[in-house]
């Protein structure tokens, strides 16, 4: 009996814990269904915000390309008017120096010129001295003729000085000029000691 009573009341419990289980069971089918419906509108939110950052990181990157390409044609644009401004400065600096040049080699013939001119007078003046030389004493005559050497020696350097204008530069001209002058005017005043020495 006490089995019985047992049994009578432990069916009871256990077809309530049976309806209990059906009841969660249904339940959590009922909650795994929507789960699943939860974490597929998740998923599917993710896949979203995945794409979406995609194309955000996709536009931003063509963004970047574009800068690139700009900056790259600008880049290519600088250094295409910088190598037409250096080329230019360059053939400036070329036109400029050939003008320096042949300005330098006019002032060069002119200066060439201008002393050939004045040598010319003075050996003039060296052959008018020289022929009236005739009517010398025999005494005189070998001091004359000494002034005559010295006089040969400064056409000699005067002949130099002229020369020394082919490779006269900017900064030696002045310098070169000068020192034909001082020649020339030793050369006239050996012409006038030389004349001195002539009977009047």
């Amino acid at each position: 009996m006490r089995l019985g009573l047992r049994f009578a009341l432990a069916v009871p419990r256990f077809v309530s814990l049976a309806c209990l289980s059906l009841a969660c069971l249904s339940l959590a089918c009922g909650n795994e269904a929507e789960q699943k419906k939860r974490i597929a509108e998740v998923e599917k939110k993710a896949e979203e915000r995945v794409q979406q950052a995609e194309r955000q990181a996709r536009a931003k990157t063509e963004e970047v390309q574009r800068e690139l390409e700009k900056a790259k044609a600008e880049l290519a644009e600088a250094k295409a008017k910088l190598s037409d401004a250096v080329s230019q400065a360059q053939a400036s600096v070329e036109e400029q120096t050939k003008a320096v040049e042949a300005a330098l080699q006019k002032a060069r013939q002119a200066f060439k010129e201008e002393g050939r001119t004045e040598l010319a007078h003075l050996n003039k003046e060296v052959q008018e001295v020289s022929s009236k030389s005739g009517k010398l004493t025999k005494a005189a005559k070998a001091s004359f003729v000494q002034s005559m050497k010295d006089i040969q020696k400064q056409q000699k350097l005067i002949g130099e000085d002229i020369a020394a204008f082919d490779k006269a530069t900017l900064d030696t001209f002045k310098s070169t000029k000068a020192k034909l002058d001082r020649d020339l005017a030793v050369m006239k005043a050996k012409i006038r000691a030389a004349r001195a020495k002539l009977p009047q």
